[in-house]
């Protein structure tokens, strides 16, 4: 469909000189006498794409329709035209709200430039503005999926799990929440891969259990704010280990094993603590080491500041394909999960 303009003018020879231009350029075109006929044009309720407004005419002026129109219709573009050929009128209408302006007589390229580049921005800024609420509504549907299945556990079992988690927190004052974040950041990503419920369980469970091992560590070791021995990192290096051998001796959690001992495996072989590769490593243990390294990132650790998510982003995807699954990375970043949690 052509674009429709709608022209306000009191000068009947204006007007017909920019309807015979912009008609010939394919534009649908609605003439105008004054703010009375551009009224009534606006409340019939016809698509507007611009419209072309004169500053000096009788009763309402240019400015007090554009102030009018900059409140009531800000989507709709307006490009001035105007007799006086001086900057501050034009610099004046722009200030307002205008997109634009033309001194009359307008030149037919003038004219045709500026109401193609115009109607362009428009077109831009409605479909990222499309974009946005599309997005909105995707980012509320993930929210309601994620609540959903967070609360599928059975309470006891949750209960469990909080409990474990709140004691792995106890032990590293540095990782306040982090259980819950990765879990949250996990559950997300399990929710767009679409999960089912009982995945989703495992997810979750696996994500809120993944540092258990850390119960194994001295505090001191796990807050020390110098830089670690090579034999102080092989000790932590230890958790994933000690995490599989507290969970091995309780039925309720021997589906989270996998996410507690392989949370440190990398796609490259170099993780720990079996140097598993690639599709050696199971899909659920990948989305938790991705949203463990984030949430570590951009969180405050004994030894460092938080990183900001931007850096946090960059580093994954640096390390997308070595380290991470390039796709849960691509998703990660693409449905914007990691804005899903919240930074201190």
């Amino acid at each position: 469909m052509s674009k429709h303009i709608l022209i306000t003018d009191d000068d009947p020879g204006i007007r017909k000189i920019l309807n015979i231009l912009l008609s010939n350029e394919g534009y649908s075109v609605t003439l105008c006498d004054g703010g009375k006929a551009l009224h009534e044009q606006l409340n019939l309720g016809r698509k507007i794409d611009l419209i072309m407004l004169d500053i000096k005419m009788p009763g309402e002026d240019g400015f007090t329709l554009l102030e009018f129109l900059h409140s009531r219709h800000p989507r709709i573009p307006v490009v001035m035209l105007t007799a006086f050929n001086d900057l501050e009128t034009g610099l004046k209408a722009i200030r307002m709200g205008a997109k634009d302006y033309l001194t009359k007589p307008v030149t037919r390229e003038n004219l045709i430039t500026c109401i193609r580049l115009i109607l362009e921005m428009s077109e831009e800024e409605r479909l990222k503005e499309e974009r946005e609420t599309a997005f909105r509504h995707h980012h509320e549907e993930i929210e309601e999926q994620l609540s959903h299945s967070m609360s599928t556990l059975d309470s006891v079992t949750r209960s469990t799990l909080m409990a474990f988690s709140e004691t792995i927190e106890q032990k590293d004052r540095y990782t306040k929440g982090h259980c819950k974040r990765v879990s949250r950041l996990s559950v997300a990503l399990g929710v767009a891969l679409g999960y089912s419920d009982d995945r989703l369980e495992v997810l979750e469970g696996g994500a809120l259990l993944h540092d258990i091992g850390k119960i194994g560590i001295s505090e001191a070791l796990l807050n020390k704010r110098t830089p670690l021995t090579k034999e102080e990192y092989k000790t932590i290096q230890m958790h994933p280990l000690y995490g599989d051998r507290i969970v091995s001796h309780i039925e309720l959690f021997q589906p989270y094993r996998p996410i507690i001992r392989h949370h440190h495996e990398r796609l490259d072989g170099t993780g720990y603590p079996d140097g598993l590769k690639d599709k050696e490593i199971p899909l659920d243990v990948k989305i938790v080491t991705l949203a463990d390294t984030f949430d570590s990132m951009t969180s405050n650790r004994a030894y460092r500041k938080a990183f900001s998510p931007e850096i946090a982003l960059e580093e994954i995807r640096l390390f997308s394909g070595s380290q991470f699954d390039s796709h849960l990375v691509d998703l990660f970043i693409e449905k914007e999960i990691y804005a899903l949690t919240d930074f201190e």
